[in-house]
């Protein structure tokens, strides 16, 4: 896709000067500055007006097409464009006679002589359309009246009477105006600088259609952008999803059941990008993809096999509400105390995510509910045998997406027994070490934690209290397996000598016994359940256990 494109540095008169209406679009998030932001632009131009000296804003990238010229989409800027109108709102008030100041944030169709909003709205899941319209047709008693509910008796800003986020910052505007009128400043030079001194720099992406404009845009976008938010892959699915259900009438329908998932999401902690990353990983194991994943917008985007390209918007949600359905059930399920959660937490502790993948992928296929855990309980002693064995590494993935594979065409996973296993295997756990731990200590509990925390019987810190102890002894016992203790309450960063009453509390015996024998802890305790803990792994491994 080539991404030839027009750039050229205009100042305020010449991107506000023009007939065509900027749109944001239906994938953008709403608008969202605040004090600090409209301050700060505030600011650096009266700097700037003051010191006589040019000021540019940043960048503003746009997404043109040829099958609508009037329309031009806002990929990037959208924030400190809406906020430039709301600056020009505000100068109008103050100077009712600049016309050029009210053009700049209504616009009038050359056609209908309708007048409109200079930027228009498409983000469904806020009203900004209408908020920002509101405050733009207000007029000097609207601002005068307002301005009195908005400051206290000592002229600070009570914010929290303004809930609409567009009067706020016009109000912030008002203010700081008056301000400086009252203190002697030249509005008529100060909107003379803004018009002619202040400068956007427009980026121009074009395309047959909207959609290949757009695309071109958000990678010229990602490109400049390293500052603040990009735009997740979710807003831009999103945007695609919106579009398909308004092309047959069902944009109501489709907005009621996003933000119905976008609700579920948030309750179960998940994010809407891993909902279409775990999506893509379902999809890839339909078609035996067993490659480098690549990265999720690209997928969806670009493959010939995405279902925005094969699907209709509805069935595309339906399954990424079969998503978050499963996603809600490991939730539920791993805060449990029955055999399947302890494997689950084992999942959750791992250092990626890639085995999780794995089980949403094996529960979405096989449709796993409560009522049918012993298989899963039996997928995932497979899962945990293979990705602790193999250590957190990055040839993991692989074998991960080979399994995808094989649960998708309904292949039986194979189980990972390992035969020879030497106990140095486990001297040097890394970022595994307290997954080992939780693994060594549900191998002989039948129900899992509530709660889960891990400590450590003896640090360095302990030192002075260790007096029979030499300093390669502790250092040697300090990170292994046999010093890990899995708690049943919260940890308390406290020395030796506090930590016995403290282990007490606990309602797991093997914590109490040590809490019990804290005062005699020695080098040769410690080592013998290092080996024990080890040789439990190793029964593990080898599928003993």
């Amino acid at each position: 896709m080539s991404l030839s494109l027009s750039a050229e540095q205009k100042n305020l008169r010449s991107i506000f000067d023009i007939q065509q209406q900027y749109v944001i679009p239906s994938y953008q998030r709403g608008y969202s500055w605040e004090y600090d932001e409209c301050y700060q632009m505030y600011n650096d131009i009266m700097d700037a007006h003051h010191e006589n000296q040019e000021y540019f804003i940043g960048n503003l990238v746009i997404a043109k097409s040829d099958e609508n010229k009037d329309r031009l989409e806002v990929v990037d800027g959208q924030q400190r464009l809406t906020t430039l109108l709301l600056f020009f709102k505000v100068l109008y008030i103050y100077q009712p006679k600049l016309q050029k100041l009210h053009d700049c944030y209504i616009r009038k169709d050359i056609y209908s002589d309708r007048e409109d909003i200079r930027i228009r709205s498409e983000v469904f899941e806020v009203n900004d359309e209408r908020n920002l319209a509101l405050v733009l047709h207000y007029d000097r008693n609207d601002f005068n009246n307002k301005i009195k509910e908005f400051l206290d008796s000592k002229g600070g800003f009570l914010v929290h009477k303004i809930m609409n986020i567009f009067e706020r910052n016009a109000l912030f505007f008002y203010h700081w105006i008056e301000y400086y009128i009252n203190n002697g400043g030249d509005l008529d030079a100060f909107i003379r600088f803004l018009f002619e001194s202040v400068y956007l720099l427009p980026i121009e992406l074009n395309g047959k259609n909207f959609e290949e404009a757009n695309n071109k845009a958000l990678k010229i976008f990602e490109t400049l952008n390293n500052r603040g938010k990009s735009l997740n892959d979710a807003d831009i699915f999103k945007g695609k999803l919106y579009e398909k259900a308004r092309k047959i009438n069902e944009a109501k329908a489709f907005i009621d059941q996003w933000k119905d998932l976008r609700s579920r999401c948030e309750i179960s902690g998940t994010k809407i990008d891993d909902l279409f990353r775990y999506y893509s990983h379902i999809i890839r194991g339909r078609e035996n993809k067993t490659t480098s994943e690549i990265n999720i917008r690209d997928f969806f985007i670009e493959e010939k096999y995405s279902p925005f390209k094969t699907k209709n918007y509805d069935e595309v949600l339906q399954e990424l509400f079969d998503i978050i359905e499963v996603v809600e059930f490991i939730n539920k399920e791993k805060n449990g105390e029955t055999e399947l959660a302890k494997w689950l937490q084992l999942l959750e502790i791992y250092t990626n995510q890639f085995p999780k993948i794995a089980l949403v992928v094996y529960l979405y296929v096989k449709n796993i509910n409560t009522q049918n855990t012993i298989e899963t309980v039996k997928f995932l002693k497979k899962l945990i045998r293979l990705v602790y064995f193999n250590g957190s590494t990055s040839v993991i993935k692989f074998k991960i997406f080979n399994i995808i594979r094989d649960i998708s065409i309904d292949r039986d996973i194979d189980d990972f027994i390992e035969k020879n296993i030497p106990i140095e295997r486990f001297d040097y756990l890394g970022l595994l070490k307290n997954g080992y731990a939780l693994l060594a200590f549900y191998l002989i509990e039948d129900k899992a934690l509530k709660q889960t925390s891990f400590d450590k019987i003896i640090n360095y810190k302990d030192k002075k209290y260790l007096v029979d102890w030499s300093d390669e002894q502790i250092s040697d016992v300090v990170d292994m397996l046999g010093n890990i203790i899995v708690l049943d309450i919260s940890k308390k960063n406290i020395t030796i000598d506090k930590k016995k009453d403290y282990l007490k509390k606990s309602n797991i015996e093997e914590v109490r016994s040590i809490a019990d024998d804290m005062d005699n802890i020695s080098y040769e305790k410690l080592k013998k359940r290092d080996i024990e803990l080890k040789e439990r792994l190793i029964k593990f491994f080898k599928g003993e256990i």
